[in-house]
C-alpha cells in the first residue's frame, strides 16, 4: 500500500510500493529498486560520517511498467494454479513462486537498470535533522518512518514470514546505529 511520505519540499508525496509489489519502491518521481534503498539505509546507518552519497533512481514510468507485469505474473501463475491436476501441489509451488518475488528485482530488471537509471545525490544535512534525496528534502522522523516500512515490507509486510535477505539487516542496522539521522526513529520503534 502506498505510504504518504511528508516532505519539508514538496509537502505530502506519495511513497513506498503498491499493493503487492514490493520490488521497486517511489519517492515521489523517483523509482528504486528495494534492495538498493534499503542497502543506503544500511549502509548510512552504519557509516556515521558519511554525509553525502547517491542511489540509482528510475523514471516513475519505470515502477508502473514493472507494477504491471508483476500483475500479470501473478495472474499467470493464478490460472496455471486452476487448471493443474494436482491442485494442492500447483498451490504450494504457486505459494512459492509469489514469496520469491517479493522485494527482489527479476535479473532481466538488474542487467538493465544501469542503462534506464541515472543516479540520484543523497545528503545529510549537518545536523542530521534532515536528509535530502534528488530534490526531495525530508525530516529525519519521516525519513526514518519510510526506512522501517520498507524493511519491514510494507503495510502489509512481508507475506508468509518470507522477508527478503536486505528486510533484517536494514532493521537491524538502524537498531544499531548512533547515528543522529536515526535517533528519533529508535525511540520511536525500538527502544
Amino acid at each position: 500500500m502506498t505510504l504518504i511520505l511528508e516532505t519539508e519540499s514538496h509537502g505530502e508525496v506519495e511513497s513506498g510500493f503498491f499493493s503487492t509489489f514490493t520490488q521497486f519502491a517511489r519517492l515521489g518521481e523517483h523509482t528504486f529498486a528495494t534492495r538498493h534503498l534499503c542497502e543506503l539505509i544500511q549502509h548510512l546507518a552504519k557509516n556515521p560520517r558519511l554525509h553525502r552519497t547517491q542511489i540509482l533512481s528510475y523514471d516513475l514510468d519505470k515502477f508502473w511498467q514493472r507494477q504491471e507485469d508483476y500483475a500479470q505474473e501473478i495472474l499467470q501463475i493464478i490460472s496455471e494454479a486452476e487448471q493443474s491436476y494436482l491442485p494442492e501441489l500447483h498451490r504450494l509451488d504457486m505459494k512459492r513462486q509469489l514469496e520469491r518475488q517479493q522485494g527482489e528485482i527479476s535479473i532481466e530488471d538488474d542487467i538493465n537498470l544501469y542503462n534506464d537509471g541515472k543516479m540520484i545525490p543523497i545528503r545529510i544535512l549537518s545536523d542530521e535533522k534532515f536528509i535530502t534525496l534528488g530534490d526531495y528534502k525530508v525530516a529525519a522522523l519521516h525519513f526514518g518512518r519510510m526506512a522501517v516500512y520498507f524493511a519491514r515490507g510494507g503495510f502489509l509486510g512481508w507475506s508468509d514470514g518470507q522477508k527478503p535477505e536486505f528486510a533484517k539487516p536494514t532493521i537491524d542496522a538502524i537498531k544499531n546505529s548512533r547515528r543522529e539521522l536515526y535517533r528519533e526513529i529508535r525511540k520511536e520503534y525500538f527502544l
